[in-house]
């Protein structure tokens, strides 16, 4: 029978006799699965407002049964820390999908509804913010390069969201952050769509894409839920410490600090990501280049919050290493936090990277 998801209780022992659906090929939450609160956190992620469930006649042994199936296990936490990067990707995907309709309708000359933007990002903001560790797996949820403005729309709003809070600042200014962040590219739409997916860029198409930051304020200055801080971040989230950047070559000080958090998630993502001219490096390589071949462009402060959120998180992580080997992450030293200390799975021996010049990681693995 139909039930409202906000009326679903764990302890009902009830299961979904539907596939609950969204706009991917796999349901979000599969027929026969047991509702618990995870499942409960899932369905309002998504918006689910009704699902179809009856009381389970014998809980335990459907939960056995589908654990017996790879579908629901209740033992391994690393399978339900699996389900949850699933559910996360899942969810992810679907906003992506809605912001390039967005997107698409701004190309066409439709304005910005931020309550659209707000109802895609939010929820997803929410969740990872939960769970962090989905930062580690932007880059890997791209599958389409020709899709990539999208998703660095998202996962850049994401970013910056997760370092707003790392910085202290508070709920509404972390949403506002979000926000800015998913929307600094949105004058991209309003470039010619010809040069976006260019392998080659010359200098008259560098000379548009330069122009997007003015775009992106021009479509949002008249929207008053977004913050006047917002909208300069969207402006300045390309200019540099070192004035080098545009659209107003400003320098220190004269950039807002939430643009010079957009500015790091935007450069983060760029360098972790595939493209059609480039490949990606890993997040620790990505650390690397900001910190050594950016020194004086990026702000410092933002970006050793940035190290400090990721590099942690990736403590018993598997990564591929550069010699094609496969290691495990046994302990991050502050002093060296892009050089941890790494355990190779076949022989078991342990190497230090700051001693390793020669070697660094090339991926970090879904576990």
């Amino acid at each position: 029978m139909k039930m409202r998801v906000s009326q679903l209780k764990p302890e009902a022992g009830l299961r979904l006799i539907e596939n609950v659906n969204g706009l991917t090929k796999k349901p979000i939450v599969p027929k026969d699965t047991i509702i618990t609160n995870e499942v409960i956190d899932v369905l309002n992620a998504f918006a689910v407002k009704e699902v179809e469930a009856v009381k389970a006649d014998n809980s335990e042994k459907l939960i056995k049964k589908k654990a017996k199936n790879h579908q629901i296990d209740p033992i391994s936490e690393s399978k339900q820390n699996d389900k949850k990067l699933l559910y996360f990707q899942q969810h992810y995907q679907e906003v992506v999908k809605e912001y390039k309709k967005e997107f698409q309708r701004w190309q066409s000359g439709g304005t910005v509804d931020i309550s659209i933007i707000r109802r895609l990002v939010i929820p997803l903001f929410e969740q990872l913010e939960k769970e962090p560790i989905h930062v580690l797996f932007l880059q890997n949820y791209i599958e389409n390069v020709q899709d990539y403005i999208y998703h660095h729309a998202i996962s850049v709003g994401l970013i910056s969201g997760y370092l707003a809070k790392r910085l202290n600042m508070n709920r509404g200014e972390c949403f506002q952050v979000t926000l800015a962040g998913s929307l600094c590219d949105c004058g991209m739409a309003r470039v010619n769509p010809g040069i976006l997916n260019q392998n080659i860029i010359n200098n008259d198409d560098q000379r548009e894409i330069k122009l997007h930051p003015t775009y992106s304020y021009k479509m949002l200055q008249k929207i008053p839920s977004l913050s006047t801080s917002a909208k300069l971040a969207v402006l300045k989230h390309h200019e540099r410490i070192d004035g080098s950047g545009y659209p107003l070559k400003e320098k220190g000080k004269n950039i807002h600090l939430y643009a010079k958090i957009i500015a790091i998630a935007d450069v983060y993502h760029a360098l972790i990501c595939n493209r059609i001219y480039k490949t990606k490096v890993s997040p620790f390589r990505a650390i690397e280049i900001m910190t050594r071949e950016m020194f004086g462009k990026l702000d410092v402060s933002v970006l050793q919050t940035l190290t400090n959120c990721l590099m942690p998180l990736s403590i018993n992580m598997l990564i591929k290493l550069s010699t094609h080997q496969i290691g495990k992450i046994l302990f991050i030293d502050h002093r060296y936090p892009t050089r941890p200390v790494i355990q190779l799975v076949e022989s078991n021996e342990v190497i230090q990277l700051n001693e390793q010049n020669d070697i660094s990681i090339k991926e970090i693995l879904n576990n």
